[in-house]
């Protein structure tokens, strides 16, 4: 039995056509969608990615067509792709909190499609008709105050409990990270391990590596683990996996 580690080439926040900010040839109807969720998953094949968290800002709509294009791919002879081999995906959500801040949100990857829908329902996120285009414009969940409150709610529900990880954004400058004067106490208090960056870790000064590093005092001597994420939302798909691929060109 295989019982030793194993890496994987990811990319924690991806985007698709439902985006109000998306770039290039949109994807409303099924069968547009079908074809979408086809090529994504053809893309992340030809950039070596394993393993990906389909994350629209408060939205699931295209993420049941991406896990069906998943579990249906085929190889070049035209037979199934073995479950083993098959490209990962994560459910997950962007949040913009009221922390304020925002985070990501990923369920495993196991997590029934038939449930996606109880998870924006809980957290109190307008939506709008997944026959839509794009999703609703995006309205701060003010009621959500700390990433406290945030655990609290999800593992309330027993079909969430235990079923989840939030990555607080730890991006270098701007009002969305956490990584901002006065935001300590929230570090701190935090039960994440870990924050995802839109781009590469090494846009980090030496301040907000100490920070995420452990080395600071102030805000708790907390380390954290660090996620580079993509945040594509273009339909050339020319952004999707950036992060691994800068990793692999200075290793």
């Amino acid at each position: 039995m295989d019982r030793g580690a194993h890496y994987y080439k990811t990319d924690f926040q991806v985007h698709t056509p439902r985006d109000i900010n998306w770039m290039g040839t949109g994807a409303r109807t099924p069968a547009e969608r079908q074809q979408y969720a086809s090529e994504f998953v053809a893309e992340c094949r030809k950039r070596g990615l394993q393993a990906v968290a389909i994350t629209d800002h408060h939205d699931l709509a295209l993420l049941p067509f991406i896990k069906a294009a998943a579990e249906g791919e085929t190889d070049g002879s035209g037979q199934p792709v073995a479950p083993e081999q098959r490209l990962i995906v994560f459910p997950g959500m962007e949040l913009t909190l009221g922390v304020p801040c925002q985070a990501i949100m990923l369920l495993d990857a196991d997590f029934p499609v038939t449930l996606l829908a109880s998870v924006p329902q809980l957290l109190g996120v307008d939506q709008r008709d997944q026959a839509e285009p794009k999703h609703a414009p995006i309205k701060r969940l003010e009621h959500i105050r700390s990433f406290e409150d945030l655990y609290t709610k999800l593992n309330e529900q027993p079909h969430l409990r235990g079923r989840f990880i939030v990555l607080p954004n730890v991006s270098e400058g701007g009002n969305t990270t956490l990584l901002r004067a006065g935001f300590a106490t929230h570090y701190k208090g935090m039960p994440c391990v870990g924050g995802y960056l839109d781009g590469l870790v090494a846009q980090l000064g030496e301040g907000n590596q100490s920070i995420v590093g452990g080395r600071n005092k102030e805000w708790g001597n907390k380390p954290v683990g660090l996620f580079q994420t993509s945040d594509n939302r273009k339909r050339t798909f020319e952004d999707l996996g950036c992060g691994s691929r800068k990793l692999d060109a200075s290793s």
